[in-house]
């Protein structure tokens, strides 16, 4: 049950970023700077992540927020890109 609540945790955690990280990359306005700062938020976010769970490894990251993450940042870039215009 622990795991569990360390994977929904992460989850959550690493769906906020993704969607602001995908508004900040509209916001920048270059799209070069903006997929930058998203990696950036990304790997910070991870290494959040693992600290506060205390689960390591890149299979559990890749499992339980990296997918999420990286889809999620997509579609709110995409949909705030089509605001923007």
């Amino acid at each position: 049950m622990e795991q569990m609540n360390k994977s929904r945790l992460s989850l959550v955690v690493h769906s906020v970023f993704a969607v602001l990280a995908g508004w900040l990359a509209v916001y920048i306005g270059n799209n070069l700077y903006g997929g930058v700062v998203g990696i950036v938020v990304l790997i910070a976010v991870g290494f959040g992540v693992e600290k506060a769970v205390k689960e390591k490894g890149f299979k559990w990251w890749l499992a339980n927020g990296l997918i999420v993450y990286l889809f999620l940042w997509l579609v709110s870039w995409a949909y705030f890109f089509n605001l923007a215009m």
